[in-house]
């Protein structure tokens, strides 16, 4: 176990900066493959990274619910989720500007506080 670690952990700590080592390799940076280098026992590795954007709005409930649809329906967003912790999750399938993100929300009558 702790060679295949040793095998992929660049990899892993590349996709959780937001790097992508295969550019170029692959049909979509955010996946990485690699391999362990144990020769009796080898083994491969799909790495994905999942970009999300965490999306912080003042405003009333049902206009958040609404917004969170909205979003969900473009082809960037995988999906959203919004439970009521204060944010909405959105996990993209391609980069969606911030300033895109503060338009769709401005429609539904939301202020956005801030995007991690």
């Amino acid at each position: 176990m702790r060679q295949a670690w040793d095998c992929i952990s660049r990899y892993i700590y590349t996709a959780l900066q937001g790097g992508a080592i295969m550019r170029g390799w692959t049909n979509d940076e955010r996946i990485m493959i690699a391999c362990c280098n144990d020769g009796t026992r080898p083994v491969v590795f799909r790495i994905e990274r999942i970009d999300y954007k965490a999306v912080y709005c003042a405003g009333g409930e049902s206009e958040k619910r609404a917004f969170a649809a909205a979003l969900a329906e473009r082809e960037e967003v995988k999906t959203t989720s919004f439970d009521g912790r204060g944010f909405l999750e959105v996990v993209l399938e391609r980069d969606l500007s911030d300033k895109e993100i503060e338009a769709a929300a401005s429609s539904f009558g939301l202020t956005v506080e801030r995007i991690d």
